[in-house]
């Protein structure tokens, strides 16, 4: 070992498109946002590996070859745990662990509080055992945990988002993923958490799945849709056509809100912002609640979120594209 504590962070991020299509092997676009978790590791002189979550309280194991004998009230924390047990091994790390974890994304919110905690998880630990991972690799590491708390399907896009940081179109093939950064983009957004939560397994891993087998054609049909716009996106970003953009943002949810992956709050929200002056409005991540983001011209950026205030939702203003996984 070559060092005795560490601070690592990682950020949170939102779906400007194609977020359920990118599950299904179509790209999406998405950036990192300045909104993160933090985990702070400290090496212990037993093998007791202990969890401090701020939003869940703790969690105990003991490290042998992986950990055991799991101890919780939190059933959070127990993902947490199992990647734990997973990396130590790869890792060499032979003592115990103390991690205390803070953040500042909202639970259950689509903003992959559980993909950001997994990602700063990883850095802090091989940065504690003297390895170096580089950010691009964290997908194979992360992915099958991900998958795992998802309820069985996961896009593993957000892994790219929290680990890379930066605003970058994404795909996904079977078990393995591309990406391309779309560069700097400085648009202004206002995000909106309903507060209603909404934990995606119960929408990628229940309701997907049961829409898609009682309506094959429609779901493919949809993606195929989010597909097409999704690449009109691209186009878009890269020519700041900030009006085209959100026009394809309101196609967007028009889609997601036909398979089903909207809410009234979520409703609400959107309509909301559009009223306000919003150039565009949609869910982001998960769906059946959680977060919304609406895309703005900055002078409309203060009304937008004063109209989304008296919606009774929790509103977050913050910078996209921020910078990935890193050592605080």
């Amino acid at each position: 070992m070559t060092k005795d504590t560490v601070t690592a962070s990682s950020p949170g991020n939102i779906f400007f498109f194609g977020e359920f299509a990118v599950i299904y092997n179509k790209p999406c676009i998405i950036a990192s946002v300045d909104r993160k978790t933090t985990v702070t590791a400290n090496m212990r002189t037993d093998d007791k590996v202990i969890i401090e979550s701020a939003a869940f309280g703790s969690a105990t194991a003991v490290l042998g070859n992986t950990l055991h004998t799991y101890e919780s009230k939190a059933s959070e924390l127990y993902p947490l745990l199992d990647f734990i047990s997973d990396i130590v091994p790869k890792l060499k790390i032979t003592q115990g662990l103390t991690m205390k974890i803070t953040s500042d994304i909202p639970v259950n919110s689509g903003m992959s509080s559980s993909t950001a905690v997994f990602c700063s998880i990883l850095k802090a630990l091989t940065n504690l055992s003297g390895k170096n991972i580089d950010n691009r690799d964290y997908f194979d590491w992360i992915y099958p945990h991900q998958v795992k708390i998802h309820g069985g399907k996961a896009s593993g896009s957000e892994i790219v988002s929290s680990s890379v940081g930066g605003f970058n179109i994404v795909k996904k093939k079977q078990d393995k993923i591309t990406f391309n950064s779309l560069g700097t983009q400085n648009f202004s957004v206002v995000i909106a958490d309903t507060k209603v939560s909404a934990p995606t397994a119960l929408t990628v891993g229940y309701h997907l799945p049961s829409m898609e087998a009682r309506f094959p054609s429609k779901v493919r049909g949809i993606f195929k849709n989010i597909e097409k716009l999704t690449i009109d996106a691209k186009t878009a970003i890269q020519n700041n056509d900030l009006e085209e953009i959100g026009h394809l943002m309101n196609e967007n949810q028009t889609l997601l809100s036909k398979l089903g992956m909207s809410h009234p709050k979520l409703d609400d929200c959107i309509y909301t912002s559009l009223a306000a002056g919003a150039l565009g409005a949609k869910l982001s991540g998960g769906g059946w609640g959680g977060i919304m983001v609406a895309l703005c011209y900055p002078k409309d950026q203060d009304k937008i979120m004063n109209a989304l205030k008296e919606t009774g939702a929790d509103v977050i203003m913050s910078k996209i594209g921020v910078e990935g996984a890193k050592i605080e």
